[in-house]
């Protein structure tokens, strides 16, 4: 049949693309070209001779080999040197009657960050666990400790004590320098079921922070990558097979728009989680909105650019020295605001008149920090000095990170954690 097949083609004169194969014979092995046309006869001619090779000769691999692009082989590098470092994460709760392992909540995966057993995982995997249980990519089940938990960052460190021999933990890179467009990959345990693998894009970068809730986080990452349950608290990873962020969570009735924690933004949680077994963020006490030139166009106010306090915590330092809250319910193209309040426009002397500015300010400040507040009241400009406090944990933690939809997403859509 090859010699029939190798006469058909030997008729056809176009430049077209070629496929080596290599046929074992009984006394010697041989390479021969095959050429073809891209048409639907002489491509079935060829799939035919191909699974004939395929089937009578032995060479499955070396076909293979042919077909698969660099890019292909790329992602089976990386799968198979990140699997290595993912883990299954299954958490088991206390009801009133019996500890059962919960569905969908109670399971994730995890990133093994460091040869000591460091393992990264979402905080809302762990939330609550009477205990928690690691299985390593080759089977082995370990007890793992909580060594701290950020249901703001939805970060969680957990340790196991690793068996002997050598173990490959993750490299950790650099997602600051990650760019829209580029390809990540993400592995993990959806539903349990083992290991998966996804690709996709970086499809964007969520808010800096919710000025409102006085939230500040790094940017999140928005990617393509298809996530489900079971992804959670898994790696997301470059071409280079470093992790640039720990998935987290999707949008709720969108295709393929999930999010993940840049990694950046998990070294540092990491660092005080060892420290402190918890995150220590400075708390002022105020809640707003940002004042947009867009917003000061649309009501007849003297309005300035900066931060519209909206609220004022009791007993917070920003209630001590006498910050005002807004008392004038007003709706602006259907989004509640509270005018009347001080406007913050500076922060020890650095504007914070975006989302961007107001998150670079408040990633500089400590608890117990004093700083100096900039602010507009009534028309006149003022300055306080005030000392911050520690933010008070809360009582009831979120079960997922909060995140400012990115302004092409619409209102009103859910993130949901895995």
């Amino acid at each position: 049949m090859l010699k029939h097949e190798r006469q058909r083609w030997a008729g056809l004169k176009s430049p077209i693309p070629s496929v080596i194969v290599t046929e074992h014979t009984a006394n010697h092995r041989e390479v021969r070209m095959l050429r073809c046309r891209l048409s639907s006869g002489c491509l079935r001619s060829w799939l035919v001779a191909c699974l004939v090779l395929t089937v009578c000769t032995g060479t499955p691999r070396m076909l293979a080999a042919a077909l698969v692009t660099p890019e292909e082989m790329n992602s089976v590098r990386v799968y198979k040197k990140l699997a290595n470092a993912t883990v299954l994460v299954a958490s088991a709760y206390v009801s009133t009657h019996h500890i059962a392992q919960a569905s969908g909540k109670g399971l994730g995966s995890g990133v093994l960050i460091d040869e000591q057993g460091s393992i990264v995982t979402n905080a809302h995997v762990v939330e609550g666990a009477a205990n928690i249980t690691v299985t390593l990519h080759d089977g082995t089940r370990l007890p793992a400790e909580l060594i701290g938990s950020d249901p703001q960052s939805d970060v969680a460190l957990l340790h196991v004590t690793l068996p002997k021999g050598p173990h490959s933990p993750a490299q950790l890179g650099d997602s600051d320098k990650l760019e829209i467009g580029q390809k990540v990959m993400a592995i993990g345990h959806p539903f349990g079921l083992g290991y998966a693998f996804s690709t996709g894009i970086v499809s964007g970068f969520g808010q800096l922070l919710v000025p409102k809730q006085e939230v500040f986080q790094e940017r999140v990452i928005q990617t393509t990558t298809p996530f489900n349950p079971g992804n959670s608290g898994g790696p997301l990873v470059d071409s280079e097979d470093r992790v640039i962020g720990i998935n987290s969570s999707v949008l709720l009735g969108a295709q393929n728009i999930g999010f993940a924690i840049p990694i950046n933004t998990v070294k540092s949680i990491v660092t005080e989680l060892r420290t402190n077994g918890r995150v220590v963020r400075p708390w002022l006490g105020i809640k707003g909105k940002l004042v947009t030139d867009e917003v000061r166009n649309l009501i007849a106010l003297p309005l300035v650019s900066g931060l519209l306090i909206m609220d004022v915590e009791d007993g917070s330092p920003a209630q001590t020295i006498g910050l005002r809250a807004g008392n004038l319910d007003v709706t602006i193209e259907g989004e509640p605001w509270i005018l009347g309040g001080d406007i913050l426009v500076e922060v020890n002397g650095q504007d914070v008149k975006t989302s961007e500015q107001y998150a670079t300010v408040l990633r500089q400040m400590k608890a117990k920090q004093s700083i100096e507040l900039t602010m507009f009241r009534d028309g006149t400009r003022r300055t306080l000095t005030v000392t911050l406090g520690e933010r008070p944990t809360p009582s009831s933690p979120p079960q997922h990170p909060k995140i400012e939809v990115p302004p092409m997403v619409p209102q009103g859509l859910d993130f949901v954690p895995f």
